[in-house]
C-alpha cells in the first residue's frame, strides 16, 4: 500500500545532522554541515579520498556491490508525524526537501540495482499493537518483510516479541557504524547485551523533527527589561534556576476571570510528558546494563539529585505563571505563547511547522514579533554540557526476523546505502534550508547557533524506547512534578515494580538469542 507524501511539501522538515554523538559530548570525527563547506583546502589530498566535491564523507559500499534488480520489501508506519519514506515523482512539485527524499531512494535503487516495494501500516502511538500483530501475522505466514521502519515504541514491542535480526549476526554487512550517519549515542542504547536490532540517524527524518527545545519570546524579553538568555546559554549559566527565574511572577488574569484560561499571560508553558525533558537533560538515566548486559534501573531513579530536580520542579510548576497540561486535563499549554502572551514555552522544535497549531489559529507561522529556541537548560552550573532529548515519534529502521541470509545482506546494504545518502543530501537540503531559517526568524545566528547546539547533544534512552513494558517510567517523576509531588516518596511504590518489569524484559530479551 502507498501513501502519499504530499504533506510534506507543506511541512518544514529536518532531519538527524551529520551524526549526533553521545549525551553531551561532540565526537572529533563528527562533520558538520558547516564544517563540510568550509574543509580546509590546504589539506593533503589523500584526506580528500572518502570525500565528496562538497566535502561529505562517503560510505564504503563496493561500486560493483549489486543485486540484480532484487525488490526490497519495506514495511514502514504510514501514520508517521512527519514523513520520510517514500516520495513519487508525480508528487514533487519543487519542493527540494521533497526531491532530496526522492533522489534517496532513487539512488539506492541505482546504486545497489534494487527495486523498493513500499508497504505503508498504521504504526504511532495508538496503533503499536496493531502494527504489531500486523508483523506478527506476516511473519507467521511467511509473508517476510526484508526491512521494518517504525515508531520507536512499536519497533521495542517487535524486539521483544524476535521479530527482528540482531543487526550484529548479518553476514557481509555493509552497516558502518563508525560513519557520521549513524549517531553513536542511539547505537549504544539500542544495543542490548551485544545485540542491536534496530538503529536510526539520517535515515529518519524525524529525530530532528522531536528535538526538545525551550522556545523564547524575544519581544516580551525586551519590553520586560529581561537579559538575553542566549547569553546565558553561551556562558553555561542557563541552568534550571536561571528559566525559574526568568519566568516567575509573569502571571496575568487578563480577561479576569478569576482563573487561569488560554488568554492570560505566563511565563512558562509545557505538558507533563514533555517534562521528561528536564529529567534527562539534568544527566539522568532511566535504565542502565549490568556487568551481565542486563538492563536494570538505573540508581539516578532514586537518586537525592532527582528528588532534589522533581522538588524544585514541583513548587514552581504549580505557581500560577505556569500553564501546565497535566495528565487528563484540556489545557492548551501552547496557546498563550503562539498568541505572544508567554515568555518560555518547552515543545518540540516543530513547534514553529506551519502546520502545528493551523487547526485552531494558534500557529507560529507568519507572527509579528521575534522568537528563538533554546536548549533544555542545565541542572546547575557544574554540568558541563546541554543535553536533548528527543520525542519518542522517531523511526528505527530493523530487518525483519525470518527473512532469508540472502536477503538481510541486501537489507542491510540498503539501510546503510539510504543512510548514507540522506547524509550528503537529505540532511543538508532540510537542515540549512529549512531548520536553521525557517524555524527561527531571528536576524542574527543566534537562532543557528542553538539549533547547531540541540543538534550535537542529541541523547536517548532504552527506558524510553520500552515504554510499554516499563509502565512509562519517564513520565511518572514529570507527573509528580507536575502535581508539585514528593518524589522521595513517589518513589518508593515504584522500584520494585520497575525492578520486576526489567527483569521480566531482560529475560524476554534473552530469550531471542536462544
Amino acid at each position: 500500500m502507498k501513501k502519499s507524501l504530499r504533506i510534506l511539501c507543506a511541512l518544514f522538515a529536518m532531519v538527524m545532522v551529520l551524526g549526533v554523538v553521545a549525551c553531551g559530548t561532540t565526537g572529533d570525527e563528527t562533520v558538520t554541515t558547516a564544517a563540510a563547506a568550509t574543509e580546509d583546502p590546504n589539506a593533503p589530498a589523500e584526506t580528500k579520498s572518502d570525500k565528496d566535491e562538497n566535502g561529505y564523507l562517503l560510505d564504503d559500499i563496493p561500486a560493483d556491490l549489486k543485486f540484480n534488480q532484487a525488490t526490497v520489501k519495506v514495511l514502514y508506519w504510514n501514520d508517521v508525524e512527519r514523513p520520510e519514506f517514500e516520495v513519487e515523482q508525480d508528487e514533487l512539485d519543487g519542493n527540494i526537501v521533497s526531491e532530496a527524499l526522492y533522489n534517496r531512494n532513487m539512488k539506492t535503487e541505482e546504486r545497489l540495482g534494487v527495486v523498493f516495494d513500499w508497504t505503508g501500516q498504521p504504526g504511532d502511538n495508538g496503533d503499536r499493537a496493531a502494527f504489531t500483530d500486523f508483523v506478527v501475522r506476516a511473519h507467521d505466514g511467511g509473508d517476510y518483510f526484508d526491512i521494518i521502519a517504525t515508531y520507536s515504541r512499536t519497533s521495542a514491542m517487535l524486539m521483544k516479541r524476535g521479530l527482528l535480526v540482531d543487526l550484529n549476526t548479518v553476514e557481509n554487512s555493509q552497516i558502518n557504524f563508525e560513519k557520521p550517519w549513524w549517531p553513536k549515542n542511539l547505537v549504544e542504547t539500542c544495543t542490548i547485551g551485544d545485540s542491536l536490532y534496530a538503529l536510526s540517524g539520517d535515515i529518519s527524518t524525524n529525530v530532528l523533527h522531536f528535538m526538545y527545545a525551550i522556545y523564547y519570546n524575544a519581544d516580551m524579553l525586551n519590553n520586560l527589561n529581561l537579559p538575553d538568555p542566549v547569553e546565558f546559554v553561551d556562558n553555561k549559566t542557563w541552568t534550571i534556576d536561571k528559566l525559574i527565574e526568568l519566568s516567575s511572577d509573569l502571571y496575568t488574569d487578563n480577561d479576569q476571570n478569576g482563573k487561569q484560561s488560554d488568554a492570560d499571560n505566563y511565563g512558562f508553558g509545557t505538558i507533563y510528558y514533555h517534562v521528561d525533558a528536564f529529567y534527562t537533560g539534568s544527566t539522568l538515566r532511566l535504565v542502565e546494563q549490568d556487568p551481565d548486559k542486563l538492563l536494570v534501573l538505573s540508581p539516578d531513579y532514586s537518586s537525592q539529585k532527582c528528588v532534589d530536580l522533581v522538588d524544585k520542579l514541583g513548587k514552581w510548576l504549580t505557581t500560577k505563571t505556569c500553564y501546565v497540561s497535566l495528565s487528563g486535563a484540556a489545557v492548551n499549554y501552547y496557546y498563550p505563547f503562539a498568541d505572544g502572551n508567554m515568555l518560555f514555552c518547552q515543545n518540540r522544535v516543530y513547534m514553529a511547522d506551519n502546520i502545528y497549531g493551523s487547526s485552531n489559529g494558534h500557529n507560529l507561522n507568519g507572527v509579528s514579533w521575534n522568537y528563538g529556541v533554546l536548549p533544555t537548560p542545565l541542572y546547575d552550573e557544574n554540568q558541563e554540557e546541554y543535553i536533548t532529548m528527543i520525542g519518542n515519534p522517531f523511526t528505527l529502521w530493523g530487518i525483519m526476523a525470518g527473512t532469508s541470509a540472502q536477503n538481510a545482506t541486501m537489507a542491510a546494504a540498503v539501510i546503510e546505502c539510504m543512510g548514507s545518502q540522506a547524509y550528503r543530501e537529505v540532511t543538508p537540503a532540510l537542515f540549512e534550508t529549512n531548520m536553521k531559517y525557517r524555524y527561527t526568524n531571528s536576524t542574527d545566528d543566534k537562532g543557528t547557533r542553538m539549533f547547531d547546539l540541540l543538534h550535537n547533544t542529541i541523547c536517548f534512552d532504552l527506558g524510553r524506547i520500552f515504554s510499554d513494558d516499563l509502565s512509562y517510567m519517564s513520565e511518572i517523576p514529570s507527573i509528580n512534578a507536575t502535581l508539585g509531588a514528593s518524589w522521595a516518596t513517589a518513589m518508593k511504590g515504584q522500584l520494585n515494580v520497575l525492578t520486576k518489569k526489567l527483569e521480566k524484559l531482560s529475560e524476554a530479551l534473552m530469550e531471542i538469542d536462544k
